[in-house]
């Protein structure tokens, strides 16, 4: 991916930046967001394995709400944070929902939006430091501090992940498109973090997972 900026249409000059990753939450988001008003979807590659494989998902997902994503490219600076820990299967960029939301935020200011989105669920909320109730608190006032009136909106937030997907049902989202695994596979790979917590929460969402996965634990395949 090029470091480019993409912006397609007057659609996209006001309303929500929306922070898409093309997985199931940040999928379901957007098609919550669209029918708010005009929407952002910002796609940030920040070296991470599977950020060609989110890239794709994410253009598929805007092109089903006419929308092209605009692409911020940290790739290098992924790259060097990963050097030396090639043994790390996940994240390249430690805290990297401050990075990307000040991002966000700052797009936000340059495209005169009001609002920022943010896909966060229930879950997420202790799973890592800057997804919990306290950074959001304090990014928020951050964020009112530089642009006075900027929403830092998580409206998935009370949702466990199958919510998510039961809500992304209701409201049409293809999940086959989606990517979440943390590698760069032409397929899930069934095994990872996100690939287990995704296939959990189709199994408890009580809907088919329409997931490829290389790997199925405890199947033998």
């Amino acid at each position: 991916m090029g470091p480019s900026l993409s912006i397609s249409s007057p659609r996209q000059t006001a309303g929500s930046v929306l922070l898409l990753s093309g997985g199931i939450d940040s999928a379901t988001l957007l098609a919550m967001e669209v029918s708010r008003g005009p929407v952002t979807p910002l796609v940030v590659d920040y070296g991470q394995r599977g950020a060609q494989r989110e890239a794709a998902a994410s253009q598929r997902l805007c092109a089903a709400h006419d929308l092209k994503p605009v692409h911020l490219d940290l790739a290098a600076v992924g790259e060097r944070f990963r050097e030396g820990l090639n043994r790390r299967a996940h994240v390249p960029l430690p805290h990297r929902n401050l990075v990307i939301l000040s991002l966000a935020i700052s797009y936000a200011g340059r495209d005169g939006s009001s609002r920022v989105a943010l896909a966060l669920n229930r879950e997420d909320l202790t799973a890592y430091a800057s997804a919990s109730s306290s950074f959001l608190e304090r990014f928020r006032t951050l964020a009112n501090t530089l642009q006075p009136g900027l929403e830092i909106a998580t409206p998935l937030i009370d949702r466990d992940k199958a919510g998510v997907i039961r809500l992304g049902h209701e409201l049409g989202v293809d999940f086959a498109v989606t990517w979440s695994c943390l590698l760069g596979y032409e397929t899930h790979c069934g095994s990872c973090p996100q690939c287990r917590q995704r296939r959990e929460a189709f199994r408890a969402a009580e809907l088919p997972d329409p997931t490829r996965y290389r790997h199925n634990p405890g199947t033998g395949t």
